[in-house]
């Protein structure tokens, strides 16, 4: 059985109801009204033939239902009338409309949503220098996130790389001296912006010489559009101390208008040094190869081809497993 009769079907039900209860209603009529005929023919008065009649027709309404549920003309009812009582309960109630609207509009737009995701993460390429030089890191498949650890032993061995970035997505509160705002922010590692290849707008950006162990670079670096929307464009703002999660940390500088930073659902208000995480989150897992919650993104030398990445990254993940170390993995385009 398709789907197409039983869609006509159910039109039909729909929209012929009254044609169907009417010839129902004829063909039961008919029914009592030759036994009522037998039944005179055999003696009894026309009046009295035709009570008996009904009498033995008495289960009338239910053999209606009956008829009905053979049709499926019970179920098109139900459905008409559960329809009718829901529109009127969405007019008594325009905050529970809202939400069913809310709802189906959410469900017919999955598709829509799930494919602009991987357009913005796969198929638009990041607005950097030499963007199809840069590979985030995986490890086996499909997982991102690495350890701390991971990345200085894949920065310090790799060879296909000519420069490797580790960076997590954080929140903070921050402090200005004119009240306090939560920001989004990036906690990178120091080599961040050189690797990427990009130029401050205003100021200067963090450097890996600025890291000096845990605590050490109490830096911060804002987007453009952050430094627009809080500090209203003021260039005075680079050298100014503010607060981050009740810490003290110093402006440098303003990112470039229209970077956003390397995740591209995401938008940065800020960047801080990664080894000032515990000041931003409470605790630092920086030497803890267990903690994964750093992406990994490398830019391959010139001549290099993506087969030889990863024969070197197999090559690392080799030499890792032999000390027990859990392996960095494999390359994916970033």
């Amino acid at each position: 059985m398709t789907l197409f009769p039983s869609l006509r079907t159910l039109a039909s039900i729909l929209f012929q109801r009254s044609r169907i209860n009417r010839e129902m209603e004829d063909e039961l009529r008919s029914h009592i009204q030759h036994r009522a005929d037998d039944l005179e023919r055999s003696g009894f008065p026309r009046f009295e033939a035709e009570r008996r009649a009904r009498i033995e027709f008495g289960g009338y309404q239910r053999f209606k239902e009956e008829c009905r549920e053979a049709t499926g003309g019970n179920f098109g009812e139900t459905l008409f009338q559960d329809m009718r009582f829901g529109f009127r309960m969405m007019r008594k109630s325009p905050g529970f409309t809202a939400v069913a609207v809310l709802t189906l509009a959410i469900g017919i737009a999955a598709n829509a949503v799930v494919f602009s995701v991987l357009n913005a993460l796969v198929l638009r390429p990041i607005d950097l220098p030499r963007a199809q030089n840069l590979y985030m890191v995986e490890e086996g498949k499909h997982h991102f996130e690495q350890s701390y650890p991971d990345y200085v032993d894949l920065r310090d061995r790799s060879r296909a790389f000519e420069g490797a970035v580790a960076f997590s997505v954080s929140q903070a509160g921050l402090d200005s001296g004119q009240g306090s705002s939560q920001a989004w922010l990036y906690e990178s590692s120091g080599n961040y912006f050189d690797v990427l290849g990009i130029r401050p707008y205003l100021g200067r950006f963090f450097h890996g010489s600025d890291e000096h162990g845990p605590d050490s670079a109490p830096l911060i670096v804002l987007s453009y559009a952050y430094w627009q929307s809080h500090f209203q464009g003021d260039p005075g703002v680079v050298g100014r101390t503010i607060q981050l999660n009740k810490c003290p940390f110093t402006v440098l500088g303003v990112a470039p208008q229209g970077f956003r930073g390397t995740a591209l659902f995401f938008a940065a208000d800020l960047w801080v040094p990664i080894v000032n995480q515990a000041q931003i989150d409470g605790e630092s897992v920086l030497n803890s190869r267990t903690s994964r919650g750093l992406w990994i993104v490398g830019r391959l030398k010139s001549g290099v081809s993506p087969a030889q990445l990863k024969a070197d990254l197999d090559s690392i993940s080799i030499s890792l497993a032999k000390t027990s170390a859990p392996r960095c993995g494999h390359s994916s385009r970033a």
